[in-house]
Order: C-alpha cells, then sequence, then structure tokens
C-alpha cells in the first residue's frame, strides 16, 4: 500500500491508480490504470470529457530507483473532446508528447548533463547517449517555450577565438 502511495505522489498522478507493480528480469515494471468514471483531460486542450476507447499498452522509462530500471506501463485512453471537437489521446501527466521518457527522467538526464558528458550520463542511467541528448533537447525546447525576457536589461556578446587562425566562438 505504502508503494502504490509513494509511486502516485511522485508521479502527479490524481485521474490514475496503480494497479500493479512487479519486478521482471531485474526491472520494476509499474502498471498504471484510469479511475473508472472519471473524466479524463484532452492532450491537446485540456478540457475533461468521456472516455471513448483505449489505446494498445506503451511503456516508459522512469527514474531508476537504487541502479534498478523502472518501466511504466499504460493503456493510454482517447477522449471525445467537445472543445477541439475531434477524437484526442488523453493528457498524461508523466509523459511529454509521445516521448518513451517520463518527465522525471528527462529533467534527471538534463540536469546531470549539465556536469558530465552525455554518454558519461547515459552510462550512469543505462540508456543511450542519443536518449540523454533527446532529454536535453527536449528541456531546452520547454525552457524556450515557457522563459519570460521581461526582466532583462542588459546583453553582454562578445567573440572569442576559439584556436589559431580566424574560428571563432560568439559568447552571448
Amino acid at each position: 500500500m505504502l508503494s502504490k502511495s509513494i509511486i502516485r505522489e511522485t508521479l502527479g498522478i490524481k485521474d490514475h491508480a496503480v494497479k500493479n507493480t512487479i519486478w521482471h528480469n531485474d526491472n520494476i515494471e509499474i502498471y498504471l490504470d484510469r479511475h473508472r468514471q472519471r473524466l479524463l483531460p484532452c492532450g491537446i486542450c485540456g478540457t475533461r470529457s468521456r472516455v471513448r476507447d483505449r489505446l494498445k499498452a506503451r511503456r516508459w522509462t522512469h527514474v531508476p530507483l537504487w541502479g534498478i530500471p523502472v518501466t511504466l506501463v499504460y493503456e493510454p485512453a482517447r477522449v471525445q473532446c467537445p472543445k477541439c471537437g475531434k477524437i484526442k489521446v488523453e493528457q498524461i501527466p508523466w509523459a511529454q508528447g509521445k516521448s518513451p521518457l517520463t518527465q522525471g527522467l528527462i529533467w534527471l538526464l538534463s540536469a546531470w548533463s549539465k556536469w558530465l558528458p552525455c554518454k558519461t550520463v547515459a552510462g550512469l542511467f543505462g540508456v543511450h547517449w542519443n536518449t540523454v541528448a533527446g532529454a536535453v533537447r527536449q528541456a531546452v525546447s520547454y525552457g524556450l517555450r515557457y522563459r519570460r525576457l521581461g526582466t532583462i536589461l542588459y546583453i553582454g556578446i562578445d567573440e572569442l577565438s576559439r584556436r589559431r587562425g580566424h574560428v571563432y566562438v560568439t559568447n552571448v
């Protein structure tokens, strides 16, 4: 019971429940399901509406627990959105779009990438280096989308010589 509460709190899920947790091939698999009678938010506009049908099960890689890989398994629901007027996949709180990584893992990989090379971070977390680079790209796109420029007063720009000859790097 305690593990289900911890999983629910760390993922920030309200409309979903932990159905089962299985230790499988040195991997923890967490099976999630939606609460039956709840209206789910549209993935585009966030308007809550009734569930139309379900898609096949998807898997997301989550933050490892004590060095043990964690995978989330869930069958996303499709909702009939009255605002969009179309059938859309529900808003999944632990994922961004079609990424196979959870938001927690994306932020963790991008934070570690500030101090270590992508290949080293990939080795620490048991993912491919390209996955780490993709996580960094997703974090940067999120930061660019939600940045606030209202308090900036000055910008400093300088060109630095990178090596002999005329090879320069612009530093902002």
